[in-house]
């Protein structure tokens, strides 16, 4: 049995949770998301928590948008990825999988 975990009343004895990511923002089509946008909540670091969520939940969408979907066997797919730091200033990230035959590390590019 797997439960969505997250109220007090939770053991973490009782069985398997389902970790379900969610951005500050998020545009999809097609159910598949084409842009992630995060707002930094926790303190300055040089890599918040919030920035490694978003690049780590974006790399998972382009590898399984690249190894699973018939639309992106032929050309991979390209995530956008903005995160607003607390002062106002945003990066932007292009995640993407090159070309290199049994590599599946996701890139990005600022």
């Amino acid at each position: 049995m797997r439960r969505e975990g997250g109220g007090e009343d939770d053991k973490p004895d009782e069985g398997p949770r389902k970790y379900k990511p969610r951005s500050d923002f998020l545009i999809s089509h097609s159910s598949l998301p084409r842009l992630l946008v995060e707002v930094n909540s926790t303190s300055v670091n040089v890599w918040p928590e919030d920035l490694i969520r978003m690049l780590t939940t974006g790399a998972f969408i382009v590898r399984f948008a690249n190894r699973f979907l018939e639309a992106f066997k032929e050309k991979n797919f390209v995530l956008c990825a903005i995160f607003i730091w607390d002062n106002g200033c945003a990066n932007r990230y292009t995640l993407f999988q090159q070309q290199i035959q049994n590599d599946d590390a996701v890139c990005f590019a600022l």
